[in-house]
């Protein structure tokens, strides 16, 4: 019993030695006996973890706040890239509502121009329509004129008494002579006007062909420059946003790379931590039960050196007693070596547990080397790469500020290129509506001339008529008054050649009946000569008067049926001139 106490106590002292030199070699403590050491070394160990842990969280939540800054960026630049985007689909809208209002304006110019083109070729129209009544006019003078030939070549074998009738017709036909004359003036005046105002006309629409043309041309010439422009500014924009947008794109999926090669290896470093960890925590554990075990064994050591004593003490008493040194050498002499060789046994076992330990021991502290150097490694690599990922995310905001003072520039340029367009156009509407302006006062001018000059030819023509009428009905009454002349010539002839060929009767009688019969004949007579002969005469004026008639009717049904929209008109005319009933009118203005 005292050589198991005496082994378990070198055993102990063996381990107590073995866990000296094991916290001697690991620890800065000197003895395993110094508890408040251990524990204030365990609690400072226990404390690096816990920094450690709290510095892996830190990082993993800068982690999380870098990924979503990431995300934002993307999202940023998303929305300027669909900004932009819209921006150029905005201009190329601008742009092609430019041109469309730049093709509206030429067609309203080009449609002025058509409405100029058919005011002055109604003007002309006008003037074809006056100078063809005129020239109708000026053949019914013609005729008149032939006329009056005749019934002058019938005065010129008249007597005497028609020699002031002649001097009237002379001075009627000069006058008619210095009409046809001024006729002849008038449509001389007339065409000469004609062909100023279509020179003009012409001239004022090649200068505003012209000037319409420069303006196209150059607003042509001026949108095809601003849109190449602006077709180069968004292809360049366009390039440079989509190199950035590759080349973001390329960091953003480096990064997410980087992202997710940290979260794997932070995965593994965090499982390696709670292996560790739990080695650890098995390793105090272990400890804690060597401690106790050591505890147990020293106040078991204890007990044995008492009862060693006490043995001891019961020897010395007992050799006392029984008197004799060599018995008691020779009597305890085995328990000696026996207790000795337990104590070699205890020894050896408990070195071997001690270098077990020992190994233990260090195998942990390389590992929690290993693993510091691992985490101090990790944490700078970490650092870095924090570093690196705010240095980016500095040059991305830099480039988003760059980006959008550039936006801002373009828009700036934008804005001037659109105020600089509105004052062109404003310029050329402003030119475009003086122009319209002056050539359409100038063509009032000219129509206002155009017609005080047709009311005065309207009102010579009315004039002419009028003379024309007053000679003929002159004309008409020197016929009238040469074919009475000529019929009671005629009746005084024959009365005169049948007195001359009867014989003279005798007396009183004979003288009263050559009396009688030649106031018979210059009395009675001459009514009924003057109503026989005058006859023909009045037929052939009448005749005259109806072929004057016909043609005038024949006009007046032409020009009615050259226009179509004037056929009801003539239907009116018709029914009134041939006296139609109202429901013949109706039924041929229905059939029209």
């Amino acid at each position: 019993k005292i050589a198991d106490v005496s082994t378990s106590f070198k055993r102990l002292q063996a381990e107590k030695r073995a866990a000296d030199a094991l916290l001697q070699e690991l620890t800065p403590l000197e003895s395993i006996s110094d508890a408040q050491g251990l524990r204030d070394y365990l609690s400072n160990v226990a404390m690096k973890l816990e920094m450690s842990t709290n510095e892996i969280k830190r990082l993993a939540a800068a982690q999380r706040q870098h990924d979503s800054r990431i995300v934002e960026l993307r999202e940023t630049h998303q929305l300027e890239t669909a900004s932009q985007t819209k921006l150029v689909d905005q201009m190329r809208a601008e742009l092609a509502d430019k041109s469309s209002k730049l093709a509206a304006a030429t067609s309203a110019a080009a449609s002025d121009a058509s409405s100029q083109q058919t005011a002055v070729a109604q003007l002309t129209t006008e003037l074809e329509k006056a100078k063809s009544v005129a020239k109708e006019e000026e053949e019914k003078r013609s005729k008149a004129i032939t006329l009056l030939k005749t019934v002058r070549t019938k005065l010129v074998k008249a007597e005497k008494d028609k020699e002031e009738v002649q001097k009237e017709l002379q001075a009627e036909r000069e006058q008619k002579d210095k009409l046809s004359n001024e006729m002849k003036g008038v449509a001389g005046d007339i065409e000469r006007v004609r062909s100023e105002r279509e020179r003009e006309v012409r001239n004022l629409r090649d200068g505003f062909d012209r000037e319409l043309a420069n303006v196209r041309e150059r607003s042509e010439r001026e949108a095809a420059a601003r849109k190449g422009q602006y077709e180069l500014e968004a292809i360049t924009t366009k390039a440079t946003h989509d190199q950035a947008v590759a080349a973001k794109q390329a960091q953003i999926t480096t990064l997410e790379n980087n992202v997710r090669s940290l979260t794997v290896e932070k995965s593994e470093l965090f499982d390696q931590l709670q292996q560790r960890q739990g080695e650890i925590e098995s390793a105090q554990a272990h400890l804690e039960t060597l401690e106790s075990q050591t505890g147990e064994l020293q106040y078991q050591l204890r007990e044995a050196n008492d009862r060693a004593a006490l043995l001891s003490d019961e020897l010395a008493d007992s050799s006392r007693s029984a008197g004799g040194p060599g018995v008691m050498s020779s009597g305890g002499g085995m328990p000696s070596e026996d207790v000795a060789r337990l104590l070699r046994e205890a020894e050896g076992k408990y070195e071997a547990r001690l270098g077990d330990l020992r190994e233990r021991m260090r195998a942990l502290e390389r590992e929690r080397t290993e693993a510091e150097e691992e985490w101090s490694r990790n944490l700078a690599e970490r650092s870095r790469e924090i570093e690196r990922l705010r240095r980016l995310t500095g040059e991305k905001d830099g480039e988003y500020e760059e980006s959008v003072r550039g936006m801002r520039e373009r828009e700036k340029r934008i804005a001037e290129l659109e105020r600089l367009n509105t004052a062109v156009r404003r310029e050329t509407e402003q030119a475009r509506d003086e122009r319209l302006n002056q050539l359409q006062a100038m063509l009032k001018e000219e129509s206002a001339q155009l017609q005080a000059r047709l009311d005065g030819l309207v009102e010579q023509i009315d004039d002419l008529k009028t003379k024309d009428s007053q000679s003929r009905a002159a004309n008409k009454a020197s016929d009238l008054a040469d074919t009475l002349r000529d019929e009671l010539r005629k009746v005084q002839q024959s009365a005169a050649l049948l007195e001359r060929q009867r014989n003279p009767g005798v007396g009183y009688w004979s003288g009263k009946a050559s009396t009688s019969n030649g106031g018979g004949s210059g009395g009675p007579e001459s009514p009924i000569a003057r109503r026989g002969p005058s006859s023909p005469a009045l037929s052939n004026h009448n005749r005259d008067e109806e072929d004057v008639n016909l043609e005038y009717v024949r006009n007046v049904i032409l020009q009615f049926l050259e226009h179509k929209e004037m056929r009801p008109n003539l239907v009116r005319v018709l029914s009134t001139i041939l006296r139609f009933t109202p429901q013949e009118t109706r039924r041929l203005i229905a059939k029209v």
